[in-house]
């Protein structure tokens, strides 16, 4: 499983678009890590959502 931090870009894997910037991250209380991603896609942008780290990819670099 993937481990990210606060103010890493990243991307959902499948599904629907979402690209953002992980906001911060917590541990459930069965021990399970999430993220929570704010939206940098135009159309919300700002909208928070919470991932686990299966779901997310580090964002490919700007201008590559």
């Amino acid at each position: 499983m993937s481990e990210f931090r606060d103010r890493d870009s990243v991307v959902k894997v499948n599904g629907y678009r979402f690209p953002g910037v992980v906001v911060c991250s917590f541990t459930t209380l069965k021990g399970r890590r999430r993220y929570v991603v704010e939206c940098t896609a135009p159309e919300v942008e700002g909208c928070l959502h919470i991932f686990s780290g299966r779901q997310l990819a580090p964002a490919p670099e700007q201008g590559s």
